[in-house]
């Protein structure tokens, strides 16, 4: 399964500080920095203009340089189309690595810069192994028609559930409804097979639900144990 790539800048209050005033110097050729306005003070905005890949805005939130101590590329959006898919999402990513911050990082040594993630999704770079080896027996056991319902397949569902929020890492609800639909992770339902239990990928619609179960589940736990200890 292919993810969205991510792009990590981490460092002193400082170091931020000098790459948001100075990264400009290195934006060439089809690139360009927005000018900042009063309602987008707090980005940095690099367009692409060019041919090679999307024509894309990446978007770097700057507001919170005094309490946190890294940057990242948040969000990348298309300036032609209406929306990029994953292949083009990481394709205009690593352009803007390879034309930008790849030449800032050779003349700027002090900042670290994570490279490009790799766009190969693996589960327990979100989750651990203990998560992880709970969510496999409820998808092995789970009735993959009804979902959680079952009262057998719901405490599955919840011990898994409760693993994340007690290791503190946990899935986004697209990523996880993603997952579970992935037919090369957990197989893939032969067609003269008409059971509903097995080990294949679960349908979008099914998937969805339990990621939306999965989010609610996992604020109201947070919560509970931010307020109750």
């Amino acid at each position: 399964m292919e993810i969205y790539r991510e792009l990590y800048f981490k460092g002193t209050k400082e170091q931020l500080e000098h790459f948001i005033n100075n990264i400009e110097e290195y934006v060439v050729n089809d690139w360009c920095l927005e000018e900042k306005s009063k309602r987008w003070k707090d980005y940095l905005f690099f367009d692409y203009i060019g041919t090679e890949v999307e024509k894309s805005s990446v978007s770097i939130y700057i507001g919170d340089i005094d309490k946190e101590s890294e940057l990242f590329v948040g969000n990348i959006v298309p300036l032609e189309k209406s929306s990029l898919s994953i292949d083009e999402y990481n394709a205009v990513l690593l352009k803007f690595y390879n034309d930008i911050i790849q030449p800032y990082s050779k003349d700027n040594t002090d900042l670290t810069i994570i490279p490009p993630s790799n766009d190969k999704f693996n589960p327990l770079n979100f989750i651990t192994k203990e998560a992880l080896k709970k969510l496999k027996i409820f998808c092995a056991m789970a009735n993959k028609a009804t979902g959680s319902s079952h009262p057998s397949d719901r405490e599955r569902w919840f011990d898994f559930i409760c693993q994340t929020v007690d290791d503190g890492r946990m899935f986004d609800y697209d990523l996880l409804a993603r997952f579970l639909q992935d037919k090369d992770y957990w197989g893939k339902k032969d067609e003269n097979f008409n059971g509903v239990i097995g080990d294949y990928a679960w349908s979008k619609e099914q998937a969805y639900k339990l990621a939306d179960e999965y989010e609610y589940a996992c604020e109201v736990l947070e919560y509970y144990k931010k307020v109750r200890g």
